[in-house]
């Protein structure tokens, strides 16, 4: 494809958003009797999209949880110090606080 054209599809990938490209190109494909092998073929009604219906978040973003208040949980890093059956010492997450630890899972 020349430069002009994947800007083209740049810019309905971000007005139109990807499901709606596919949609397009699955419906055209469908009213074709021969098969289209190039994406190119697409690109004049990629161009025609209307712009996506932008959803608000359905919830509020939720800020980061409030700390535990376990004496071995650092405040800021949400952190503890934990130390193995062999005596090593490390840090690892707070189960508790820490926005990155792994909870259980559903099931």
């Amino acid at each position: 494809m020349p430069p002009a054209d994947l800007r083209t599809v740049a810019a309905a990938v971000a007005r139109a958003g990807v499901p709606a490209m596919v949609r397009f190109a699955l419906d055209t494909q469908r009213t074709r009797k021969d098969r289209i092998l190039y994406a190119k073929y697409f690109v004049r009604g990629w161009s025609g999209l209307p712009p996506a219906a932008r959803a608000a978040p359905s919830q509020p973003a939720a800020g980061p949880a409030p700390h535990c208040g376990h004496p071995d949980c650092d405040p800021v890093t949400r952190t503890r110090e934990t130390e193995d059956d062999r005596g090593i010492r490390s840090l690892t997450r707070c189960p508790a606080c820490n926005p990155n630890a792994q909870r259980g899972h559903a099931a």
